[in-house]
């Protein structure tokens, strides 16, 4: 717990047990609580004034009640303690704890000062005369009398002892100076050993001289003290000088702009209430004194309850002096905001401190309404960034698993989405200022994944065309278009080679590099037998032209065979008879020469196709063979 939460919880605290005491019968009393916590324990100190006398019993009664229905939170050990004003030693001390109440325990005790024992031995300071006192005593609205049932708890009640009696004094073992620090365990309290004096005895003479003198005394001095205190004789000064106090007081509260005047005014009305206090109830002035004194206390409670809300104020204003904090802070300081008018509210209509509760109160009411609307707001900007937070969860979980371009494009949309959900965080919220650290990863992954996509994108459609074309050549070939399946293959082989590596067709590419390089070159190989089967086609279309038709032919991967037309047999034939009848040498000799050009001719076109090749007749026997060089 840091020390702002603290004291605002300290703050609330006081103001409840407060509220608690004023309704147990405490209203018009000036019993101040202060409240401290230090890890699971807490310090309750109810300070008062010299002229209020307080039984320890039921005042304690009255704090633990309020504490065990409060149930402060994370408090197991609590401590209460009674100081006066102005002393540094409390006079009595009660600790308990939240699930084991302790008024059954001997553990609270009311401890006065022995005059025999010193201060600085006992630690402890004397309450006023209680004689002065006996008229507040009266009017306490709690129990006075306090006997001893038999239970475990004594307070012993040194007003009633007689003279003769000596009273009970009671030594602090090991009780520090620093209140924070006490346990306010009455079990560590042990009475001290008091040594009763042996009386001296004396003639009777030197006796009756002895009383006669220490009567005058008495007397003297009675008479000097009822004489000397204030507004006994002449005029009353105090009661001018206190109402003059009480009006500076209220001028402070209108007229000064400073943060501090409730303080500044309570001071005023203390040092009045300090005038008339001391007036004795034998002076002539002590029932108009009375009367301004229960006004001046009653006006300070009400300045109490101002000063405690603007001390509630202060701290809510710490907790929001800068616009951009959470949620939680922002309820701290909206419950501080309530409590602060709540205790403004308790100060009646008629007080003199209402115009200044009033204005504030207003003020406060301001501050409310628009906390309550940065609260809102920064309610909407925690969902607003929880909404991006678990859009980039759920991006990141697809990125995870993400495999294709389609993936991809979902996570990259994902990353957009988040990045939109944070640009509508108002800035002057806390949750701008966390949405703020997150954009710069989001729009990093942003980039990765729009990438990636892109890159996926690439890698999918060339493994589609390398497929594809690969699926065509295989058509190709089955027809045996062998140039239109070379060309698939070389385009598909170029696709596959294409698809970048580390994608997610990078591996079902790799294979296919291979198997697609063998089948291209098999189709090449069989493009070229294509191209020298066409190209001996061709030519033995040339060659075999002619009138008569030289020859017919068929042309295989295996085996080209030609056979010479019967006409163009016949006609060989008539035309070298007729050249031997006429013994023409000349036609004889063309007709070899043709019929030898022929033969070279053919020879030629079976070297080019590299394929054997053999001549028929018109019979169809075989008249020539050859094999190709």
């Amino acid at each position: 717990m840091t020390v702002a939460e603290r004291q605002s919880k300290a703050q609330i605290l006081e103001v409840k047990l407060q509220k608690h005491l004023q309704a147990a019968g405490f209203k018009n009393l000036p019993l101040y609580i202060s409240c401290d916590f230090r890890d699971e324990s807490l310090t309750v100190v109810g300070e008062h004034p010299r002229s209020l006398v307080l039984k320890a019993k039921p005042t304690f009664a009255v704090l633990e009640a309020a504490i065990l229905e409060i149930e402060p939170e994370s408090i197991q050990q609590i401590g209460l303690c009674l100081k006066i004003t102005g002393q540094k030693q409390p006079y009595a001390f009660h600790s308990f704890t939240m699930h084991h109440p302790v008024l059954s325990r001997p553990k609270t005790v009311e401890i006065f000062k022995k005059p025999e024992i010193p201060a600085a031995e006992t630690g402890i300071v004397l309450a006023a005369n209680p004689a002065d006192t006996e008229d507040v005593a009266e009017d306490l609205p709690l129990e006075t009398d306090v006997e001893n049932t038999g239970g475990d708890e004594y307070f012993p009640n040194f007003s009633d002892s007689s003279s003769n009696s000596e009273p009970i004094a009671f030594k602090v073992a090991a009780t520090s100076a620093n209140i924070g620090d006490n346990p306010f365990d009455a079990l560590d309290m042990e009475p001290a050993v008091t040594v009763a004096q042996t009386p001296k005895h004396s003639p009777f003479a030197m006796l009756a001289a002895v009383g006669m003198v220490s009567i005058a005394a008495v007397i003297l001095a009675g008479g000097y003290y009822l004489l000397s205190r204030p507004c006994v004789i002449g005029e009353c000064t105090a009661l001018a000088n206190a109402k003059q106090l009480s009006d500076n007081s209220v001028k402070t509260l209108k007229t000064s702009k400073v943060a501090s005047s409730p303080e500044e005014a309570q001071e005023q009305l203390k040092q009045a209430i300090a005038l008339l206090e001391p007036i004795p109830s034998w002076s002539i002035h002590r029932g108009e004194a009375q009367s301004a004194l229960e006004k001046y206390q009653q006006q300070s409670q009400n300045l109490n309850s101002a000063i405690d809300a603007a001390r509630l104020a202060r701290s809510a204003g710490e907790k929001t002096q800068n616009p951009a904090y959470s949620a939680e802070t922002g309820k701290e300081a909206q419950s501080l905001w309530q409590s602060a008018i709540a205790q403004l509210g308790e100060i009646p209509t008629d007080s003199p401190v209402y115009p200044f509760a009033k204005r504030k109160s207003q003020e406060y009411r301001k501050n409310l309404a628009s906390g309550n609307k940065q609260l809102s707001t920064e309610k909407q900007a925690e969902k607003t960034l929880i909404e991006a937070k678990s859009t980039a969860q759920l991006a990141e979980a697809r990125e995870a698993v993400a495999q294709t371009a389609e993936t991809w494009e979902q996570v990259q949309a994902g990353w957009e989405k988040s990045l939109a959900i944070l640009s509508e965080i108002p800035s002057s919220t806390q949750s701008y200022q966390q949405g703020k650290l997150l954009v710069p990863k989001y729009e990093t992954k942003l980039s990765q994944a729009r990438e990636r996509k892109n890159v996926e994108g690439i890698s999918e459609n060339a493994y589609t065309q390398a497929v594809t074309l690969a699926a065509e050549a295989r058509i190709f070939e089955g027809k045996n278009g062998w140039f239109k399946a070379s060309e698939n293959w070389r385009r598909a082989l170029g696709y596959a080679e294409q698809v970048p590596t580390a994608t997610s067709y990078s591996q079902k590419a790799k294979p296919l590099i291979d198997s697609y390089t063998n089948s291209l070159r098999e189709a090449e190989v069989r493009l070229q037998e294509e191209r020298r089967l066409q190209k001996a086609r061709t030519d033995l279309d040339k060659t075999c032209k002619g009138k008569p038709k030289i020859c017919n032919y068929t042309v295989s991967k295996g085996l080209i065979a030609v056979q010479v037309t019967p006409d163009y047999v016949q006609k060989l034939q008539q035309t070298f008879i007729q050249a031997n009848n006429n013994n023409s040498v000349k036609t004889r000799q063309a007709v070899e020469k043709h019929v030898e050009t022929l033969q070279k001719a053919l020879e030629a076109i079976g070297d080019n196709a590299k394929i054997p090749m053999q001549v028929y007749d018109g019979d169809g026997k075989r008249i020539a063979s050859h094999e190709p060089n």
